[in-house]
């Protein structure tokens, strides 16, 4: 009976040792690149489609065109009020023509005939007002005439004055501040009216453009996505019990799906928050192991290979 329990217990001494030293020679995932996402800028019909799915796009080509009716009359409006703008900026500058200002002159003339005459009207009503001749309501009447005589010739003599001082500074600083409320607004229409031409951003390959002409989007929907031609990089799931050999900086071997042999990568960054095996790496003995999202970069000759091939790094 002894001897019958002491073979149990080496025999199970055995298999967890066996299960302790067992460790997986693999990470498992796939060829990545970069992916540009492309939202619409407004609620918009699209007039033109130019390019297709899986078409290699160099920077700045067209994708896509939005309809610009409404953006090209709100780029003209603005056009017009900073031309506003600038047009009265300019008359403050330039000051008065001589055509106003001599304008200006013969009012404060005419004026001043006036209040003389005004003037020379009230003595004789005070005149005769003495001598009984004249009611004092005409008096009344006389002194009012004066008085307005009076107040319009200060009127147009403070025009004249101002048309002969010129424009006051903060007059100036009023004008120029509309110019560039003006210029500002402008510019923000040009920029909407601008990406309504959806463009590649840098070399990219059109990896998913569901749309056609005569669809209409709203403003924040998926117009296009975008691959980067660059150099792919390994996503894959590092084991978390790896981490102790394997940091960023570190050289791998990568095995890709289709070729004949290794290249070499190095890691670039690992997540330091655990994730559960993914779905292509589960098996009964895996599914508790965690494991931590790892990017490799990869060399040049990599270059051309496409995008989503499988990918497994040797593990020291």
């Amino acid at each position: 009976m002894n001897c019958h329990r002491l073979l149990s217990a080496l025999l199970i001494l055995l298999l967890l040792n066996g299960c302790q030293q067992e460790r997986p020679n693999q990470a498992l995932g796939t060829l990545e690149r970069n992916r540009i996402s492309i939202t619409s800028p407004a609620s918009e019909t699209i007039v033109q489609v130019a390019a297709q799915e899986g078409q290699t796009l160099k920077a700045g080509e067209l994708v896509l065109q939005l309809d610009t009716t409404s953006a090209d009359a709100r780029v003209q409006q603005r056009t017009a009020e900073l031309q506003q703008a600038q047009a009265a900026l300019a008359e403050l500058q330039a000051g008065a023509r001589s055509e106003t200002i001599a304008a200006a002159r013969a009012r404060v003339q005419g004026a001043t005939a006036t209040l003389t005459e005004s003037n020379q009207q009230l003595k004789r009503s005070e005149s005769l007002l003495a001598k009984n001749m004249l009611g004092q309501a005409e008096l009344d009447s006389a002194k009012a005439r004066q008085q307005a005589a009076a107040a319009t010739l200060h009127q147009y003599q403070d025009q004249l004055d101002e048309l002969l001082n010129g424009t006051r500074p903060e007059q100036l600083q009023q004008a120029i501040a509309a110019v560039d409320a003006a210029q500002a607004r402008l510019t923000i229409e040009q920029k909407s009216l601008a990406d309504l031409s959806i463009k590649a951003p840098v070399d990219t390959t059109l990896d998913i453009l569901p749309w056609r002409p005569g669809d209409r989007v709203s403003a924040g929907t998926l117009l296009v996505s975008l691959l980067e031609t660059e150099i792919p990089w390994v996503r894959v799931y590092l084991p978390q019990e790896q981490l102790a050999s394997l940091k960023p900086g570190s050289q791998v071997q990568v095995q890709i799906e289709g070729q004949t042999s290794p290249v070499t990568g190095v890691i670039r960054s690992i997540r330091a928050q655990p994730a559960f095996t993914p779905y292509f790496g589960l098996n009964e003995r895996d599914r508790a192991r965690l494991m931590h999202l790892t990017d490799i970069d990869l060399g040049p000759e990599t270059r051309d290979l496409p995008t989503g091939l499988g990918a497994a790094v040797l593990l020291p």
